[in-house]
């Protein structure tokens, strides 16, 4: 069931901070760290009776590294974690070596020594973390444990002028090169590579901190890539948020489509983006290749250096040629967070892998992808393609909207008046849907200007 927009919670009216919301969150951050220390201890004996039944060999006392990394992720995450911990670190470790020095080639300048990207956009996230005291003020500390924070409008002074569409449309920029590479193959493997390639390179495109505008049931957005790739973009649901989009290459030889939605979360100084849905990639002779999605998590939300790390895996299914690539995150231990292995391989229709792999991928998503030590990716290959906004779109664009625009222009106070007038716009319009759903299904009648 969708959560009524009557009832979120409104931390939009929040005063500006008057000051000292670093020190205020550098307290809430310790606070918090301690409680989950103290969860860890009360837990460990737990966690590690629940390994000993599942045949895991984990020492006493090393839970609470564990929990820290799995909390609020689960069991999938959990198993991953389990199996990646225990590969070897060492410096006599091939694998370790090898990444270590082709990750001095070409990653990415802003990649944290430890793994993940920093985020530099200090003024934003300054003015950000003042709205997070504020609200927590308001709406208490449970905001920080883990509350949902798409039910919870925030204050413009934390958002930046771009909607949600417009920010997504940087998702697509590896698609042009990547998917029209995979559209010439005719080798099943092959276009499963460039397909992995097209997600992977394109995980740090997105990276931000500072809130956009959620778009507006029916807002649109429409680009283009050179080339003759174009994209499609609706919202087509609100609350909870959906995205659909259509991105079509040259010729139609190949078309990416489909819808996600997305959780956001605080947990301890960290804040977790959860994205689902459907992500296929078809090609004109059937193929349908599935995507599957990652977590973003994003430490130091409230004090220190922010950085954004990928949790997870990645899933790739070719169900057509029965071949499947896992990318796991994280995957080297000793070497940097963003360090990602896998393979590809042959599966049965229920997903069981079949014989040897076809292939081993190696990389990180902010420096190279190699798939049997053949470079197919790295960070500063010129394989990136800008998007286009096209010119006299619909009037539904994200361009139209009055609060980015007044927000854009630098009037604050403006973009949050109009910001208001749309969401309660939204919201009757929500109600009207309502009553005319009712009235359909019980055979009644209904007048517009009842509802209020």
């Amino acid at each position: 069931m969708q959560p009524d927009l009557d009832d979120e919670v409104r931390a939009d009216s929040a005063p500006a901070a008057a000051g000292g919301c670093e020190a205020e969150l550098a307290a809430l951050a310790l606070e918090m760290e301690e409680a989950e220390k103290k969860e860890d201890e009360d837990n460990d004996g737990a966690a590690y009776d629940d390994d000993a039944q599942n045949g895991v060999g984990v020492a006493p006392g090393s839970a609470s590294k564990k929990r820290g990394i799995v909390k609020g992720i689960g069991k999938g995450i959990k198993s991953l974690w389990r199996s990646a911990s225990f590969k070897s670190g060492g410096d006599d470790n091939p694998a370790k070596q090898r990444i270590l020095t082709e990750l001095a080639k070409c990653r990415h300048p802003q990649a944290h020594k430890d793994g993940g990207l920093i985020n530099d956009d200090l003024e934003g996230i300054k003015r950000s973390r003042s709205v997070v005291a504020e609200v927590v003020k308001m709406i208490g500390k449970k905001l920080l444990t883990g509350q949902n924070l798409m039910s919870v409008t925030f204050p413009v002074r934390c958002c930046q002028p771009r909607t949600i569409l417009e920010c997504a449309a940087y998702q697509f920029v590896f698609a042009p090169h990547y998917l029209t590479k995979a559209a010439a193959s005719k080798d099943p493997a092959e276009r499963l590579k460039q397909v992995v390639c097209c997600f992977v390179a394109c995980m740090h495109t997105t990276s931000q901190f500072v809130k956009p505008f959620n778009p507006t049931l029916g807002e649109t957005l429409q680009t283009e890539f050179a080339g003759g790739t174009n994209l499609f973009m609706e919202q087509t649901s609100h609350h909870p948020p959906v995205t659909s989009w259509l991105l079509v290459g040259p010729g139609s030889s190949w078309r990416y489509y489909g819808w996600s939605t997305y959780e956001a979360s605080f947990g301890y100084n960290k804040l977790y983006v959860k994205q689902s849905g459907l992500r296929l990639c078809e090609f004109e002779d059937g193929t349908i290749i599935d995507v599957g999605f990652s977590m973003d998590r994003y430490n130091n939300v409230y004090t220190g250096e922010l950085v954004q790390e990928m949790v997870g895996c990645y899933v790739f299914r070719d169900n057509k040629a029965n071949i499947q690539c896992t990318v796991e995150l994280n995957a080297v231990k000793g070497t940097p967070s963003d360090v990602v292995a896998g393979t590809i391989e042959r599966v049965s229709p229920d997903g069981t892998p079949q014989g040897s792999p076809i292939c081993t991928v190696e990389g990180s998503w902010l420096a190279y992808l190699d798939f049997d030590a053949v470079r197919y990716w790295d960070y500063l290959s010129d394989t990136r393609v800008e998007p286009t906004m096209i010119p006299n779109p619909l009037p539904s664009d994200s361009r139209f909207r009055s609060d980015r625009n007044a927000l854009a222009a630098g009037n604050v106070d403006q973009a949050q008046t109009e910001k208001t007038l749309i969401e309660e716009r939204q919201r009757r319009e929500r109600r009207l849907r309502a009553a005319a759903l009712k009235a359909k299904e019980s055979g009644g009648t209904w007048v517009a200007a009842d509802v209020k």
